[in-house]
């Protein structure tokens, strides 16, 4: 006997069949009681959206930038500057050591405890680091820190303020020979092309980046608004908000609405609490887990890989 089955009413509730297999938005029809169907049917005369369908992206009217470590390559000429600063305090013999094993950087369990922070933060981190592993000495009281009371003695450590002097003065001489990372300028400049608002928000202050800048205009002249660390509006460095949120301010953009570029824990932590979304650009040899605890919205090894549809930056 041949038995004619119908194939229409199974069509009209969205069933499709691939060998030998009825689905329907992933469900095998084997598991689908009457019910089901007939609420996936409903669904699907609704207009209601698949499980599938991806979420819109989030909306960015601006974009702001870190600069140290994200735009620009400084990390290795700030360590530089760090360890001269030191001066006589740090023996020619630790410095030999530094070199041999660190090719004279500062080794990654200091480096990542100051990434994104002001000197009036990061440098008793690194004060006393080398106390504990480099033998540099505190002053004693009343002991001048240019000169020894002993001569078999080392002079002692700077103080804060004068290390910070120190390593401002070295690093500008290095500023001008800093290299920008790489996507960092095509990333702008395809921002720039699309019309999207940028700024930068920097820890350093505004004479450093001046002299970062100079051979950086392929960079700086789609940038306008540069909020630096000694700005008037900054009264607290990150993890605070205050430099995002001047940043924004500048634009005339709501932070909610501004996407941060950022290589630090500290910068993600600041970015989240000005209200921005983030993008985490670490130091390759920092995890990434860290920063998904920072609640970075997204963690890429670099500029070159943004994913500008992501983030509804395609332009029009």
């Amino acid at each position: 006997m041949l038995i004619t089955v119908s194939w229409a009413p199974l069509l009209a509730v969205g069933f499709s069949f691939v060998s030998n297999k009825a689905t329907h938005h992933g469900y095998l029809a084997s598991n689908m009681t009457p019910r089901t169907c007939k609420l996936a049917a409903d669904a699907q005369e609704s207009g209601a959206p698949s499980r599938s369908a991806a979420p819109p992206p989030p909306k960015v009217s601006a974009v702001i930038f870190d600069l140290d470590g994200t735009l620009l390559d400084t990390e290795t000429l700030s360590c530089t500057a760090v360890l001269d600063a030191f001066g006589p305090s740090l023996s020619e013999e630790m410095r030999q050591m530094l070199r041999d094993t660190e090719n004279y950087k500062l080794p990654w369990e200091l480096k990542k405890q100051t990434l994104g922070l002001q000197g009036h933060a990061w440098i008793p981190l690194v004060l006393e680091y080398g106390k504990r592993h480099w033998n540099v000495r505190a002053a004693e009281d009343g002991e001048s820190r240019t000169t020894a009371t002993d001569a078999d003695l080392p002079p002692p450590a700077p103080s804060v303020s004068e290390f910070w002097q120190r390593w401002e003065t070295q690093l500008s001489d290095m500023c001008r020979k800093v290299d920008a990372l790489p996507g960092a300028a095509e990333l702008v400049e395809i921002l720039a092309e699309r019309n999207v608002p940028m700024a930068i928000s920097t820890s350093s202050r505004r004479v450093a980046v001046e002299k970062k800048r100079e051979r950086h205009e392929r960079i700086f002249r789609h940038i306008p608004v540069v909020v630096c660390g000694d700005d008037a509006a900054v009264k607290s460095g990150k993890p605070a908000p205050d430099g995002f949120l001047e940043a924004a301010r500048q634009l005339g953009v709501d932070p909610s609405e501004c996407l941060v570029f950022e290589d630090a824990i500290a910068g993600v932590q600041s970015a989240r609490a000005a209200g921005c979304k983030s993008v985490a650009v670490p130091d390759p040899r920092m995890e990434s887990d860290a920063f998904v605890e920072a609640k970075a919205d997204e963690v890429i090894r670099s500029m070159e890989d943004f994913d500008y549809a992501k983030w509804g930056l395609l332009g029009t």
